[in-house]
């Protein structure tokens, strides 16, 4: 096909996981996938870039394993570890991709 799905999760976690006015980016993931995190709206986002998404769906979850690859990835980069429990809110979602 010339045309696939990607999808990527997010996790929003409270504001004292990153400065007000700064983002971050890890290009070295565990896994190869982008970890980024961006001040958003009195909170933090913590997400991933895409990953293939071979039966996209109209109402994509996120699967547990998926948040505490994010928690596992964000403790990383952090002096403070993060936990399943200031995971405030999470969501994914899926765009199409085209092939190369």
């Amino acid at each position: 096909p010339v045309v696939t799905g990607a999808s990527g999760i997010h996790v929003v976690l409270p504001n004292y996981y990153a400065p007000s006015n700064m983002g971050m980016v890890d290009m070295a993931t565990s896994d190869g996938r982008f970890l980024f995190f961006l001040p958003w709206l009195g909170h933090t986002i913590v997400g991933t870039t895409d990953s293939k998404c071979d039966t996209p769906t109209m109402r994509p979850a996120v699967p547990e394993d998926e948040i505490k690859w994010v928690i596992e990835e964000a403790s990383k980069h952090l002096d403070l570890r993060v936990r399943r429990q200031d995971v405030l809110s999470a969501w994914s979602g899926v765009r199409p991709l085209a092939n190369d």
